[in-house]
Order: structure tokens, then sequence, then C-alpha cells
């Protein structure tokens, strides 16, 4: 049969024994939802794309331990999610030592003197609005920001969502409103004015 035919469960169970091109397949299946997921958590190309190949990397070197193939996905959004838990803390560290984030997206806006109301989103070019996102989503904790990615651009279910981050279902589906009424407050701030 051939590989492409093959479901992800099948894939992992051949990459498991050995089989590179079977694995190789996953990774072109896989990398463009796991790279949005890293950007849209780091807010940042290079570190997305550094959590990816240290995903895939770490994914192929554990494949052994993964017990249930069919959880394939999950597994491997969990490993994404603690390189960019550790991408977010850096960034942390580095903001309270003084080497803040350079100003982008929301703030970039701002600054142009672009008000950030959702009044003017019908007014705003696609770019436009996918930087306002951008930035307002790095302006929330990573816990509701991830669950805003997984839940809205991922389209995963709340289950999954928790078994990703390693919470219980309600704290899942909290993270997750919460950070969609954060995003709607950030939003509709006066231009200028951070919370």
């Amino acid at each position: 049969m051939e590989l492409v035919r093959l479901t992800d469960k099948h894939l992992v169970a051949r990459a498991a024994r050995g089989d590179t091109g079977a694995f190789n397949l996953l990774v072109s299946r896989w990398e463009k939802r796991l790279f949005n997921y890293a950007f849209r958590l780091t807010g940042n190309r290079e570190d997305a794309l550094d959590v990816c190949q240290d995903t895939f990397l770490k994914a192929f070197q554990q494949l052994h331990r993964l017990q249930d193939p069919a959880k394939f996905a999950g597994w491997l959004f969990t490993i994404a999610r603690n390189y960019c838990l550790a991408h977010f803390r850096t960034r942390q560290r580095r903001a309270e030592d003084g080497e803040g984030p350079d100003p982008q997206g929301l703030d970039a806006l701002q600054a142009e003197g672009q008000p950030a109301r959702l009044g003017n989103l019908q007014e705003m070019e696609p770019a436009e609005l996918r930087l306002l996102v951008a930035g307002a989503l790095d302006r929330l904790s990573f816990e509701q920001r991830e669950a805003v990615v997984l839940k809205v651009f991922e389209g995963l279910r709340f289950d999954e969502i928790a078994g990703i981050a390693g919470c219980p279902l309600s704290t899942a589906k909290s993270r997750m409103y919460l950070g969609l009424s954060r995003l709607k407050t950030i939003l509709n701030e006066e231009p200028g004015r951070k919370s």
C-alpha cells in the first residue's frame, strides 16, 4: 500500500519501526498546522520554525514511547506546547531585564495612529487585521493564548485542548473564554492605551 494513503496511526506505527519515509510523510502532513500553532503562540517566525524543528526531532526520537498511535496529533502538539512555553518564559525574562520585544502588531499600528477598535475592522486591510489580532493575542497570558489558538485557529475540541495543556476540561474552557473576553477588551481599547 502507498504511504500517502495510510492514516496517521498506521504511519506512526511504521515510523516507530524505523520507516523514515513514514515519518517524513507525517512531518509533511503536520508541519503547516504545527508552524501556525507555534507562530501564534510565540509571535515570531524564527521562534516558530525553531519550535517546529525541535518538536519533530523530539517526536522522531521519542516515537517509540507513544503508546497509542491514534493520539499522535495531540502528543505532537503537547511537545510543541512545551517548546513554546520555554520560548515564552525566555521572552518574559528578557522583558523583565529590559530587553523587551520589538514593537510589532498592535503597538506598531497604534504608534502609526491606527485606532485599534472593533468598529474599524471592516475598514482594515487583511494584513492590518492579522497584525492587530496577533498583537492582541500577544497580550494574553500564555495559557489563554494557547487555548484560543487551539480552539479558534486549530479547531480542536475542549477535551483535546485539555490533553495538550495538561489541565482539566473546565480549565481549558475557562482559559479559552477568558482569553476571548480579554481579546475583545484589548481590541476595544482606545488607541495608544494599554491595560
